[in-house]
């Protein structure tokens, strides 16, 4: 008898995730995440028979830090994204557990690879800070042995959700301490785009400048320590943090919840936001996607337009 051959499919994206010069398209690159949890999912069927049914997209917000049709203005070398994980009962078992991160980083290194990523070294099971204590959040970091990237780090939480839902919850998640200025400023922007929708007209008039100059910044190439601790300090003499806080605690604690003691939530909470807030933030996040694609449509037909004169 022959042994049976499994053919995997190598994930995709509907266009290409970097441009020559190395930066990156928000759109194409969620879709690969995307693609890349749900291969793993069907790779897991196809060798387990196991029904897991991963989702997936990019964490860490930049999209935010990009021109209209969705490319980084600057070549970014750290890749995030966030894969949401059922909660099913053969995941209790850390063996299993441990062949989903196997099949996924197997997925990952094999999406990247026609772009001439090399990943490997895949190391798992570093949980997050402030993620739920029962079951903390997860991470997966593969390093890029051609150079070309520093590395991809996924965070896998333990809940089904769509990208969109598990994205918001993540920002509950975000606190602002122990973390590099360079990080906290992009936070500070990040925060304020996937807000804005909820944000109070004191804090949009307080923030809304600060937040454009910072973005101006660091498509300039702000390096200056000097200036990013200058804005920092602005950003905490006009309370943003708080404005956050305000726009989103009002809701959760509705439904019995404190956004401070987010460690402390039962699990089944995790990746869940109550229907208020998603129905005013959940068109907004899908909104730009949107706009990107509008964008690069409108962008191919000019250019093949260009073409035929």
């Amino acid at each position: 008898m022959g042994t049976k051959v499994i053919r995997d499919k190598i994930p995709t994206a509907s266009g290409p995730v970097f441009t020559p010069d190395g930066r990156v398209n928000s759109l194409y690159l969620n879709e690969l995440l995307d693609s890349v949890a749900k291969e793993t999912s069907a790779r897991l069927y196809r060798r387990y028979r196991a029904e897991v049914s991963l989702t997936g997209g990019l964490w860490g917000g930049s999209w935010y830090f990009t021109d209209e049709c969705g490319y980084t203005r600057a070549r970014f070398r750290r890749l995030y994204s966030l894969v949401s994980v059922p909660q099913v009962q053969a995941l209790e078992d850390a063996d299993n557990y441990n062949i989903v991160f196997w099949q996924y980083s197997k997925a990952l290194a094999d999406a990247f690879a026609p772009y001439g990523i090399a990943l490997g070294e895949a190391e798992w099971g570093e949980s997050s800070p402030f993620s739920n204590r029962l079951r903390p959040t997860i991470s997966l970091q593969m390093w890029d042995a051609n150079k070309r990237i520093d590395f991809i780090r996924c965070f896998f939480s333990y809940n089904a959700a769509t990208w969109e839902e598990a994205y918001l919850y993540e920002t509950v998640r975000l606190k602002m301490d122990g973390m590099a200025i360079r990080f906290q400023l992009q936070d500070i922007v990040i925060l304020y785009h996937t807000l804005e929708p909820v944000l109070s007209e004191q804090t949009k008039a307080a923030g809304g400048p600060l937040v454009e100059r910072i973005k101006t910044r660091f498509a300039q190439g702000m390096n200056d320590e000097g200036e990013m601790n200058a804005l920092n300090a602005q950003a905490f003499e006009c309370e943003l943090i708080y404005g956050y806080e305000e726009a989103i605690r009002e809701d959760f604690a509705r439904e019995g919840f404190d956004i401070t003691r987010v460690e402390e939530w039962p699990v089944d909470r995790i990746n869940r936001v109550p229907a208020s807030l998603k129905e005013k933030l959940i068109p907004h996040l899908k909104g730009i996607f949107q706009r990107y694609r509008d964008n690069l449509k409108a962008a191919e037909t000019l250019s093949r337009n260009r073409q035929r004169k």
